[in-house]
């Protein structure tokens, strides 16, 4: 076996056109990234067929002032990850599948922003999500898990989410 360890430092880059249907294979993927701090900064990430960024069982990462848009059926989603910022980003235009064939047999789990809730609640410390914008997206514009009573960190500060569409109706926050 071999360890491999390293830093992603992204700014001022532009992914169009990536992500693979159907999958978790988003447009940029942290899987397992633990060890080193990385960035994602100032950056454009569009159109693509299935999630726009997937971090899964990371920590360390700043995702801050990015541009996520048309993606489906997550824009930016967290899994099992920790210490973390998500800060003053834009995420837009994230729709629901329309290719997944056992759609007919269930509701499809979507969201602009899901942190550390997508297998169900999830112990994620550390992650910050302030000021970020959430704008046409399917079901909730964000998607995480509550803060404890008195809680005044304000690690969940500043985030709008507006132009959310649900089947009944959009949900700008669920927890």
């Amino acid at each position: 076996m071999v360890d491999r360890t390293g830093t992603t430092i992204l700014s001022n880059v532009e992914i169009f056109n990536c992500s693979q249907i159907d999958t978790l294979k988003a447009a940029l993927r942290f899987e397992s990234a633990s060890t080193l701090p990385s960035i994602i900064m100032n950056s454009t990430i569009h159109n693509g067929y299935s999630w726009g960024l997937y971090v899964m069982g990371s920590s360390n990462i700043n995702i801050t002032n990015n541009v996520f848009f048309n993606f489906r059926p997550i824009g930016l989603g967290i899994t099992k990850s920790r210490n973390m910022i998500i800060d003053d980003n834009v995420v837009a235009g994230i729709v629901g599948r329309t290719t997944f064939e056992a759609l007919d047999m269930m509701v499809d789990k979507a969201g602009g922003i899901s942190v550390c809730s997508y297998g169900g609640k999830e112990d994620c410390p550390g992650i910050l999500v302030r000021n970020n914008i959430v704008a046409g997206a399917v079901y909730a514009g964000f998607v995480m898990p509550g803060h404890d009573c008195l809680d005044t960190s304000g690690k969940y500060a500043g985030n709008v989410a507006h132009s959310v569409q649900g089947t009944k109706s959009g949900q700008g926050l669920f927890f």
